[in-house]
């Protein structure tokens, strides 16, 4: 199932303190990675193999025009955001055809583009349709069949108009996941659905069950027709891959893959040699050799594949979670990462260091190839900083000195140069490992460590060698931040009130209720230790008197979800990340008033998090589709307004 339904749940922000550019103004964002990200779908183009589409888990797409080793995300490209595009065709004159569903409702349909991907139009008589799968009849390819949680769906116009061919309301054919048409017969129809397959011959008129020899509750999720037989039929489901050589009136369970692997959501028969078939599954890529016979795995077994696609020459992409694009050019003995311009990477945490000339970004979501990501600018190239986050989600960053901190949900982790691997700091104020959610982590000397938990706010004055407890009374603590123009001043957001902390966090002092919200970031304004901000779902929250009393900020900023906040050293320049109305906004007088950057080139404009990145001279911006976004601040006297 796709990913897209836990961006809108992600708990954490970005929180800077560098040194500012100075300057802000308009311009264009430009995709900067990390690379990788989820893939849902991969398509070529029969009149020129080198180019292949690809579609996301949010309303991304982007294309490929030479085999897959580069993409770009098409712009404008696929016009709404929150769709999973699962199914991509391209007919023979090039026209591309998207099935897309929306991942936090029950809407979808099907979308056309004639231009190479660059504009899409919304297919009238199937809009609203929760469309799972999409086919072209290879006889007449400009008859479609799209399969809808709703029902089985007709074209015979290329998309033009479509027409309902399974009765409306029907107890078992909905939920349709999958769909393949007889290659010399458009009339003859196959739908999976997630309780078994079934059948049409005289194009949807009359429907039959053809589930004899599957295992009863099959969720169908793909369903294909041998090169060489219109007769011999595979299906892939949750209990395993099946084989009919009678179209489908009878079944047998194909052996070889163990029980773990069933749940295969790609299926491919080799474009040249028709005895190979590839099964992408929940546990790696299966190949067999035989006619699926034997089956061997030529990947990991902990890779996710979502799509697999064949192409001349021995040429196989794999779409994943995670890992994006996996190329082979030798029918899968051996793979390589082939991600340059793909990036679906949910940055959540941006932490740009200027003295060690490095960026590092924390992904969310990709347990397996997730964690922090580094390069020394922000255009890349961008590696992953060190094995030992895996299984883990990063919630908070922090440098102390040349090692990292990351907040995990599994306790403190810190990466020392040169050992190359994270290592978790044991949490154990009162002599048992409380493995706590780490939400927030602050430095205020290179050997004293903040970390707000959700078991509290805990201290470690000997670089996270021990713990204590300070006594702010039980609760999570959401936020914690340093004052950069005060040694020892510290502020900490908890559920129980604001406290602060005037001796390296020794004692604490309650100065206000709870704030109206759990913030998403809190931070000091150089230069000035009286104002605090704190980032929160209601708005921008502003105090001049460390947190006694506070006034949400207007100026211009909207009051909404601010997810992220960046403030510079000058300790008059600050950006801030809208994720309900979405947009970066900035401000050069402290916060008092606010303008919109330019939004032109971001995937979408619900932004996540900001950061500023003073060598770039350019913000940083991490909406949940299409990767980090940088836009380079051209000299101006103050942030420009929107211009879209």
């Amino acid at each position: 199932m796709s990913k897209g339904a836990f961006r809108a749940a992600v708990m954490s922000a970005c929180l800077g303190a560098i040194a500012a550019p100075g300057v802000a103004g308009a311009g264009t964002w430009v995709p900067v990675g990390p690379p990788g990200g989820d893939v849902r779908s991969l398509a070529a183009d029969p009149r020129d193999p080198n180019r292949v589409y690809l579609g996301t888990a949010d309303g991304v797409a982007y294309r490929s025009d030479d085999g897959g080793r580069s993409w770009k995300r098409l712009s404008p490209g696929f016009p709404r955001r929150g769709m999973s595009l699962d199914e991509i065709l391209v007919d023979p004159q090039g026209t591309v055809l998207i099935g897309y569903w929306e991942v936090a409702g029950r809407g979808g349909g099907v979308a056309r583009s004639s231009d190479g991907g660059l504009t899409f139009t919304l297919l009238p008589g199937i809009e609203g349709e929760s469309v799972r799968a999409l086919a072209a009849a290879p006889s007449q390819p400009r008859v479609l069949v799209a399969g809808a949680i709703s029902g089985v769906f007709r074209s015979d116009d290329g998309g033009d108009t479509w027409r309902r061919v399974s009765p409306l309301g029907h107890t078992d054919l909905r939920n349709v996941e999958s769909v393949a048409i007889d290659p010399a017969n458009p009339s003859v129809l196959y739908a999976g659905t997630w309780h078994l397959p079934w059948k049409t011959e005289d194009g949807g008129r009359t429907w039959r069950p053809i589930a004899s020899g599957m295992i009863d509750d099959s969720d169908v999720m793909t369903l294909s027709v041998d090169r060489r037989s219109r007769d011999v039929l595979y299906a892939t489901a949750c209990s395993g891959i099946y084989r009919s050589g009678e179209a489908g009136s009878r079944w047998a369970k194909i052996k070889g893959i163990p029980a773990s692997s069933r749940r295969t959501r790609a299926f491919a028969q080799d474009s040249e040699q028709p005895q190979t078939f590839y099964a992408g599954t929940t546990e790696g890529l299966w190949i067999s050799e035989d006619g699926t016979a034997s089956w061997r795995l030529a990947t990991g077994s902990k890779l996710v594949v979502n799509a697999a696609l064949t192409l001349p020459g021995g040429l196989v992409l794999l779409g994943t979670d995670g890992v994006g694009v996996l190329r082979s050019e030798d029918r899968g003995r051996t793979w390589t990462e082939s991600n340059h311009g793909f990036s679906e990477r949910f940055v959540t945490r941006l932490l740009p260091d200027p003295v060690g000339r490095r960026v590092l970004a924390a992904v969310w979501g990709d347990r397996l190839t997730g964690g922090v990501y580094v390069a020394a600018s922000p255009e890349g190239p961008w590696t992953r900083l060190g094995p030992g986050l895996e299984g883990r989600e990063v919630l908070a960053l922090a440098l102390a000195g040349d090692d990292v901190l990351a907040g995990t949900d599994d306790g403190l982790y810190l990466f020392t140069s040169p050992a190359g691997s994270w290592r978790r700091l044991p949490m154990a104020p009162g002599g048992l490992d409380l493995h706590p959610r780490v939400n927030d982590v602050a430095v205020l000397q290179e050997s004293t460590f903040l970390a707000a938990t959700g078991q509290g706010l805990l201290r470690s004055a000997n670089r996270g060698a021990s713990w204590t407890q300070p006594g702010l009374g039980p609760g999570a603590a959401f936020r914690v931040a340093a004052a950069p123009a005060r040694p020892g001043l510290a502020l900490a957001a908890t559920a129980l009130g604001t406290y602060r902390s005037d001796d390296f966090g020794l004692r604490w002092t309650r100065v206000s209720s709870a704030l109206p919200a759990e913030p998403r970031a809190l931070a000091f304004l150089p230069g000035d230790q009286r104002v605090v901000f704190a980032a929160t779902p209601v708005g921008l929250l502003r105090s001049t008197d460390q947190g006694a009393t506070w006034a949400r900020g207007t100026g211009g900023l909207p009051v909404s979800d601010i997810t992220g906040l960046a403030v510079a050293a000058d300790g008059r320049t600050l950006y801030a990340s809208d994720f309900t109305w979405g947009g970066v906004f900035g401000s050069l007088d402290a916060g008092l008033t606010w303008r919109r950057l330019p939004a032109h080139g971001l995937a979408t404009e619900r932004v996540w998090a900001v950061a500023i990145d003073p060598p770039s001279s350019g913000v940083l911006a991490a909406p949940p589709s299409g990767g980090l976004h940088l836009l380079r601040l051209a000299p101006a006297g103050s942030p420009a307004a929107d211009s879209r």
